[in-house]
C-alpha cells in the first residue's frame, strides 16, 4: 500500500492558556477557531484553521511536561514572506532574525523567517520560491 497517507491532517500543540492561545492565533495570525471543547478528562481543546493546516491546541487540565514527540517548529507556507513579515510586525510579533534564504531546499531555495508564540512555541513562515 505506498502512498497510503493521503493528505496532512493536523498537528497537536500542548499549550497553557487555550484562550489566550486562540486569540493569538486568529487575530495575530488569521486562523479561525472551526472547533472548540473541552472533553470528558477536563482538556480545552481548540482547532484553529488557516486554508489546510489546522493546529489542534491543547490545555490539559493539569499543565504537564509533554514528551510524547519532539518537534522544532511549525512553518506556515506564504505566498509573500516580506509582506507577510511586515504584516506580523505591525502587530507585534518579534522575529528571532530577518528574512532568510537557503538555497539548498527545494529547486529554486526557500526564504523563512522564525518567531515564538505565546508559550514559546517555535514558529516560521516559510516561502518556497
Amino acid at each position: 500500500m505506498k502512498d497510503f497517507v493521503r493528505a496532512y491532517a493536523h498537528v497537536g500543540l500542548y499549550i497553557k492558556d487555550v484562550e489566550r492561545s486562540k486569540k493569538y492565533y486568529s487575530e495575530i495570525l488569521g486562523f479561525t477557531c472551526v472547533c472548540e471543547f473541552t472533553n470528558d478528562t477536563g482538556d480545552k481543546l481548540a482547532f484553529m484553521k488557516s486554508n489546510e493546516l489546522i493546529i489542534e491546541l491543547i490545555q490539559h487540565k493539569v499543565w504537564m511536561d509533554r514528551r510524547d514527540g519532539l518537534f522544532d517548529h511549525i512553518a506556515m507556507r506564504v505566498d509573500d514572506i516580506e509582506a507577510v513579515s511586515a504584516m506580523l510586525k505591525e502587530k507585534g510579533v518579534e522575529f528571532e532574525d530577518d528574512i532568510y534564504f537557503e538555497t539548498r531546499v527545494f529547486d529554486n531555495g526557500v526564504k523563512y523567517q522564525a518567531f515564538r508564540g505565546p508559550d514559546g512555541e517555535h514558529l516560521e513562515i516559510y516561502q518556497v520560491m
